[in-house]
């Protein structure tokens, strides 16, 4: 649909050599000015799109992982040429949080199967309405300045809050007062940095003393502080020195940098602690720390692509069969051993995980006896309890029908 065109590096001399081309330069989107202008955007941005390009995505039927189908391999190993999954969903974050939508033009092959997810410069995607279908449809500046136009069934949109649905609004003009202030803030810093002064001030007992006589006293104290190496000085006449210096920074500039770092985890929706302010953080764990950064932060962000993902790469009939595409987030809930270890205790022994599936999230192979449930001899129902009170005092549990058979 989007042909390469490729020119002739030496056109005028070869024209019809096909081994010479040109290859076009990778251009720096606006992104990378913005991310290079704020360190506390750039920690914020980092923080989200390495936490969400981190979390596998996978195609899912059911609850089984769908690893012969060339979507799932298409969403976790190349989305696009010259893009791992990883470095893929990480960019799309970037774009995302910069310019309030990421594009990815769905790329299918003869029979309709997406091949490739080309990421888009959003400076270049126009989002576009149809008066008479409402449907969305995105206009593309090429290269060429020629706009090209595709539906928007065949561009994956992963957004900001929207007023209209139809472009996220930018994060980094909600925050451009706070940076405009933060900037000439740190302009008011470093010219009080300049001025900056320590010295030494000499008091002279007789006022009376002139200009001449006053030159004469600074001189030789000058010289002596000197010959001194600056440690010990001998003063005579009734002279006394005391030193003086002015505050590099006034006090209130301080607390600046604190207030920016808020503003911007307040637009992207992250705990300060997730940008070094841990002022009012009152988790006493990591584990709580990530578990309120997940809650608050990613979750939203998860079920966005997943819900996109699933509108735009799945038909109606494969999502009546139960495909899904998840991410898996239980790389990002792992608590320390000991409270991993309890949970699996009690996931056992309540009956709702296998010993092979915990084994296969702890990266071990499967056991021959792991692959079923297991009942914990301890417990009984409450019905039996209630019927046989002998059995909370050491009695065996009466034969069931089931047993018998």
């Amino acid at each position: 649909m989007w042909p390469f065109k490729a020119k002739n590096k030496r056109a005028r001399d070869k024209p019809d050599d096909p081994r010479i081309r040109v290859f076009k330069s990778v251009s720096r989107p606006r992104a990378d000015a913005t991310l290079q202008g704020s360190e506390a955007i750039y920690a914020a941005v980092s923080r989200i799109s390495s936490t969400v390009a981190s979390m596998p995505m996978h195609l899912y039927q059911g609850y089984e992982r769908m690893d012969g189908d060339p979507r799932e391999r298409l969403v976790s190993l190349e989305p696009a040429p010259n893009f791992t999954a990883y470095t893929w969903r990480q960019t799309m974050e970037v774009l995302r949080n910069i310019e309030g939508t990421a594009y990815a033009l769905i790329v299918p092959d003869g029979s309709g199967t997406p091949t490739r997810l080309d990421i888009l410069n959003p400076a270049r995607v126009r989002p576009m309405r149809d008066p008479e279908t409402l449907e969305i449809w995105y206009q593309i500046m090429m290269d060429d300045e020629e706009p090209q136009y595709a539906p928007g069934g065949m561009v994956l949109a992963i957004k900001h809050m929207s007023a209209n649905g139809e472009r996220g609004i930018r994060p980094v003009d909600v925050l451009r007062s706070s940076l405009d202030y933060d900037a000439q803030v740190r302009q008011l810093s470093l010219d009080q940095l300049e001025g900056v002064n320590h010295g030494l001030m000499l008091t002279v007992p007789n006022t009376s003393v002139n200009e001449e006589r006053k030159n004469a006293i600074v001189d030789r104290f000058l010289e002596t502080y000197k010959r001194s190496g600056r440690s010990v000085v001998v003063l005579e006449g009734g002279l006394t020195a005391t030193t003086f210096s002015t505050s590099p920074v006034d006090a209130q500039l301080l607390d600046v940098e604190r207030i920016s770092r808020n503003r911007v985890a307040t637009v992207y929706n992250l705990p300060p602690h997730m940008l070094g302010d841990y002022t009012d953080t009152s988790f006493s764990t990591a584990e709580q720390q990530m578990q309120e950064f997940l809650q608050l932060t990613i979750t939203p962000i998860v079920e966005q692509w997943e819900e996109e993902f699933n509108r735009k790469l799945l038909s109606r009939s494969e999502y009546a069969a139960g495909y899904r595409y998840r991410f898996d987030t239980d790389a990002l809930t792992r608590a320390d051993t000991a409270t991993m270890a309890n949970k699996h205790q009690i996931a056992i022994r309540g009956g709702w995980l296998k010993p092979n599936e915990v084994r296969a999230r702890e990266g071990m192979p499967p056991d021959p006896s792991g692959n079923e449930l297991m009942a914990s001899r301890d417990l009984i129902p409450i019905r039996i309890a209630v019927e046989h009170p002998e059995l909370l005092l050491g009695g065996q549990a009466p034969e069931t029908k089931e047993d018998k058979q």
